[in-house]
């Protein structure tokens, strides 16, 4: 058995593990993430090559709070200050240019590093026990749907990985990525809206980005099940009669279908139970998976960008 309870003796376990240059997946608030020594190339090798993960998507760069960041980076300042302030721990990344010690291997072969400090008291009972950054990806299979429960983990990569089970994550997707490398961007949206970002350092540039980054996450096709994807409107989806379908409604209601999944009509809680339910309506045996276009609005932008890319290879972009 992978999955373990976080007792301290397993916390412990999974930082020896970790000093070891082994894995451990482990609970955050966003997505379950693949963790390993962000020093330890070796270590940071063994993760892509489990995940199947090209080499030039860079991890992101677990710190337990802002005093950690000066073993990453020479270039945090007065605006990571009051970022931090604002939303660390929380699901906020912030991309700066790394320090030359840090591999490139944990950047994706890149010269900036992506870092954020997770709320999740089983990432920080991890990094408190480990005691330095750990670099982690989300624990899946690259390309495929991310992982929200420590089942999902497992399920992925059976008795390879350690698991430390911290139940379902809250936020349900990943964090939001702002970039500070030059002037202020968006690299992939997230649960923190670019508003509330502006409200601290003022005017952030957004971009639907559709190729790699210096921030995971951006490329065209992403988060997709192995069942194909298509994303529709309200009527289309009122219109289905195909008992071969699994669908995804905010309001339509199918004729028929294989399996309908009801999702919360409110933001925060679709986006806690998407990836859960997309990894439910993938293992029916369904011919495809419909999902219906949530609302074009500003606080539906985050969850507008994962099914933007898990439909990519079928569908017009939301």
């Amino acid at each position: 058995m992978t999955i373990v309870l976080p007792t301290s003796l397993n916390i412990e376990r999974a930082a020896k593990t970790l000093r070891e240059g082994g894995i451990v997946a482990f609970a955050t608030e966003t997505v379950y993430g693949l963790g390993c020594d962000t020093f330890n190339p070796e270590a940071i090798e063994s993760v892509y090559r489990l995940k199947g993960r090209p080499r030039q998507n860079p991890t992101i760069a677990h710190v337990l709070e802002p005093s950690w960041v000066e073993q990453l980076t020479g270039d945090w300042n007065g605006q990571c200050d009051l970022l931090a302030k604002a939303f660390w721990p929380g699901p906020l990344t912030i991309v700066l240019p790394k320090k030359e010690k840090v591999p490139e291997a944990a950047c994706g072969g890149r010269n900036t590093i992506a870092i954020r400090s997770p709320s999740h008291s089983v990432a920080r009972q991890l990094l408190t026990s480990f005691g330095s950054s750990i670099s982690a990806p989300s624990a899946n299979r690259s390309g495929y749907i991310s992982p929200t429960t420590a089942k999902h983990v497992e399920n992925e990569f059976g008795g390879k990985v350690f698991i430390l089970d911290g139940g379902p994550c809250e936020e349900g997707i990943e964090s939001t990525v702002l970039s500070l490398v030059t002037e202020p961007e968006i690299l992939r949206p997230g649960t923190i809206p670019v508003q509330a970002i502006e409200e601290i350092i003022g005017p952030v540039t957004q971009t639907n980005h559709v190729t790699q980054t210096d921030s995971p996450g951006t490329t065209e096709q992403h988060y997709s099940p192995h069942t194909t994807v298509n994303l529709l409107p309200t009527d289309e989806i009122n219109s289905i009669n195909d008992n071969t379908c699994a669908v995804l409604t905010l309001y339509g209601k199918p004729k028929e279908a294989k399996c309908c999944f009801q999702m919360p009509s409110k933001p925060k809680e679709y986006g806690a139970l998407l990836y859960s339910v997309l990894r439910d309506a993938d293992s029916v045996g369904a011919n495809q998976i419909a999902i219906e276009q949530p609302p074009q609005t500003a606080d539906w932008h985050a969850i507008q960008d994962r099914l933007m890319r898990c439909a990519a290879n079928t569908s017009e972009t939301i």
